[in-house]
C-alpha cells in the first residue's frame, strides 16, 4: 500500500508538527505561500497573522525567548523575506533561534533576473549573513535533512537564525510524507582536563566574579550553585536577566555598564566569563574590552570566543549547564571575599547613579509590577534605565533588542510572549518614537486579546538623539517628531488607554491595568 501523498508544503508543516513539537508560526499568507498555509490547516498548527512581517520576525523571537523553542516564520519570497531582516538580524546578534520559512520565485526563474513577481537575484544569499545557514531548495529530498540541519544548530550549537527559501513550484509539488532526519546532537560539558585546570584557579581564587550572559537562560539552577560555592556576585547581561533573581544576595543584576563596576572586575584576582561575548553593547559602547588584571576563564559553547574580546587563562567549551555543574563539585571551601557585600554595593552604585529624572517614574514601576510579569523593552530613555532598576525573579521573562538596538521591536515581541504565556502579565515600555515603528501590531495584539500593558514615555519625538545632537554641537534635524495624539490611535485599535503626568498616576495606572487584563495603553506625558 502506497503512501498518501501531500503538497510539499503540507509535508514540511506535518514534519515540523510531529517530528519537531512545532505548534505556533508567525506570517502574513500570501499567493506564494498559500501551499505552506495549506500545511497548517491540515496539521492544526496555530498561525499567528502580525500587521506587517516584521511584527511576524518579532513575534518569534518574543515567543521563543518565552518558550525555549525556536520561532517560526512562515512568509513570503522578496518584500516578505526583505521585510522579516531586521528581527532575523536581531536574533543573530542575540543567539535565538528563529527558523524562517519562505517561499521564492518558481525553479525556471531563480537567478534569470526577468522579472518576475518579488523576484531577488539570490534570496538565500541576501540573508545567509545574518543566518547560521540560509539555503535555496532544489530538490524536495533536501528538505528534512535541512530542517533537522536547522535543528541542531538550535539545540545543540549557538542558536542563530535559519533561512530556507522554497521555490513555488516545488511547494505545489507532490510527496510523500516526509520522514524525519534523525542525526541530532547533544551538547555536552567542556573537557575534564581544563575543568581541573580551572578547578585550580578557582580553589586559590579570593574575589572571584562571575559574568553571566545569555548563554546561561537555561542554567540557573547550576549558575546558582557554582556561585553560592565560590561566593562570587553574580553580574548578568541583558540577555541572561532573571537567570539569577534579582532578590538573590548574590545578584549584582545589569550593572556591567557601569564604570566603577568594570574597574572592580578588572581587579578582582579570578573572573568567570560564561556564555556571554562582553560585548559593547554590554558595557554601553565604551568602545574598550574589559582590561583585566586577573586570570580568565572562559565557558562558551561557541569555540570562536575563546578567541575574541578577551583571550581566558583556561577556555571551556562546552555547555554552560553542563560545564558550571562539573565545576562546582569540585570547588572546595576556603575564606574569599563576601560576594553578597560586592553584590549589594554594585546594585547601590547603579541605583544611585541614575538619573533623577527617571527614578520616581522606575520606583512607580517596581512598585506595581506583578513578580511573574514579562517585561519587553523598546530602545527609549527610560527602557534604558529599566534595564539595572526593574528586578526579575525568573529566567526567560526579560525582552530587550540588546544586540541589534532596534527601534520598535517591543510591542511585537510581547505579542510573541503574551501568545507563549497568555496568562502571565507582560508589560511594555517604549518611547513614542519607537512605538511607531511597529505601531499597527496594535491590532494584532487586540485580535489575540493579548494580556499587555503598554507604557508609552512620550516625549514627541527621539529625545536619546536629542541629547546625541548637543553633546556634539550638532544643530538638531529630524528629531521633534509626533504621534499627535497616541491614546486616540489605540483606542482606535480597541486598547484601553489612559493618560497620566506624574509617577502616583502611573502607579494609580499600572495597578488598574494589570487587574484588568486585556490590551491597556498608558501614556505618559513627559515634561
Amino acid at each position: 500500500m502506497s503512501s498518501p501523498q501531500l503538497r510539499v508544503g503540507e509535508a514540511i508543516v506535518e514534519l515540523l508538527a510531529c517530528e519537531y513539537g512545532v505548534d505556533v508560526v508567525f506570517g502574513i499568507p500570501g499567493v506564494h505561500n498559500i501551499e505552506l498555509y495549506r500545511g497548517l490547516h491540515r496539521s492544526g498548527v496555530r498561525a499567528v497573522s502580525p500587521r506587517h512581517e516584521q511584527g511576524a520576525g518579532f513575534m518569534a523571537d518574543g515567543w521563543s525567548i518565552v518558550t525555549g523553542r525556536p520561532g517560526v516564520c512562515v512568509l513570503i519570497s522578496g518584500p516578505g523575506i526583505t521585510n522579516v531582516m531586521t528581527p532575523i538580524a536581531q536574533a543573530y546578534h542575540d543567539s535565538r533561534a528563529m527558523l524562517v520559512l519562505a517561499s521564492t520565485t518558481p525553479t525556471d526563474a531563480l537567478g534569470k533576473s526577468f522579472g518576475p513577481l518579488h523576484d531577488l537575484p539570490d534570496q538565500a544569499e541576501l540573508v545567509r549573513s545574518i543566518c547560521a545557514f540560509s539555503e535555496t531548495v532544489t530538490d524536495i529530498t533536501q528538505l528534512p535533512a535541512l530542517i533537522e540541519r536547522a535543528w541542531n544548530v538550535f539545540t545543540s550549537a549557538r542558536p542563530r537564525p535559519v533561512h530556507i527559501a522554497i521555490p513555488m513550484d516545488i511547494l505545489a509539488q507532490t510527496c510523500e510524507i516526509f520522514t524525519r532526519v534523525d542525526t541530532s546532537l547533544k551538547r555536552t560539558a567542556a573537557a575534564t582536563t581544563e575543568i581541573s585546570q580551572a578547578l585550580e584557579i578557582f580553589n586559590s581564587a579570593q574575589s572571584p566574579v562571575i559574568i553571566a550572559g545569555g548563554g546561561t537562560i537555561d542554567a540557573a539552577t547550576q549558575l546558582i550553585a557554582l556561585a553560592e560555592a565560590l561566593n562570587a556576585p553574580v553580574l548578568l547581561t541583558g540577555n541572561a536577566k532573571g537567570v539569577i533573581s534579582s532578590s538573590h544576595q548574590l545578584c549584582a543584576g545589569n550593572c556591567l555598564v557601569f564604570g566603577r563596576v568594570q574597574r572592580d572586575v578588572e581587579a578582582s584576582d579570578v573572573v568567570l566569563v560564561v556564555g556571554t561575548e562582553l560585548s559593547d553593547t554590554d558595557l554601553y559602547n565604551n568602545g574598550r574590552a574589559l582590561n583585566f588584571s586577573g586570570k580568565v576563564i572562559r565557558i562558551d559553547i561557541d569555540p570562536q570566543q575563546m578567541t575574541r574580546r578577551t583571550t581566558p587563562k583556561v577556555g571551556l567549551v562546552g555547555d554552560a549547564a553542563l560545564t558550571m555543574q562539573a565545576l562546582t563539585i569540585g570547588i572546595k571551601s576556603h575564606a574569599r571575599q563576601e560576594g553578597a557585600t560586592r553584590a549589594h554595593t554594585w546594585r547601590e552604585h547603579a541605583r544611585k547613579k541614575t538619573s533623577q529624572s527617571f527614578v520616581p517614574w522606575l520606583i512607580a514601576i517596581e512598585n506595581e509590577l506583578p513578580t511573574d510579569a514579562i517585561v519587553a523593552l523598546d530602545s527609549t530613555q527610560l527602557g534604558y534605565s529599566a534595564h539595572w532598576w526593574l528586578p526579575a525573579t525568573q529566567s526567560r521573562s526579560w525582552l530587550a533588542p540588546y544586540g541589534f538596538g532596534t527601534l520598535g521591536c517591543a510591542l511585537p515581541m510581547a505579542i510573541g510572549a503574551s501568545i507563549a504565556a497568555p496568562q502571565r502579565p507582560v508589560l511594555v515600555i517604549a518611547g513614542d518614537g519607537g512605538w511607531l515603528f511597529t505601531v499597527a501590531e496594535m491590532a494584532a495584539a487586540q485580535d489575540m486579546n493579548c494580556n499587555i500593558v503598554l507604557v508609552l514615555w512620550d516625549n514627541s519625538g527621539y529625545e536619546q538623539i536629542r541629547e546625541s545632537f548637543d553633546e556634539v554641537q550638532a544643530p538638531q534635524i529630524g528629531v521633534n517628531v509626533s504621534s499627535h495624539d497616541p491614546s486616540a490611535i489605540a483606542r482606535g485599535f480597541g486598547w484601553t488607554a489612559t493618560e497620566v503626568k506624574t509617577p502616583q498616576q502611573l502607579s494609580d495606572a499600572l495597578r488598574t491595568a494589570f487587574s484588568h487584563g486585556g490590551p491597556q495603553f498608558i501614556r505618559v506625558l513627559v515634561d
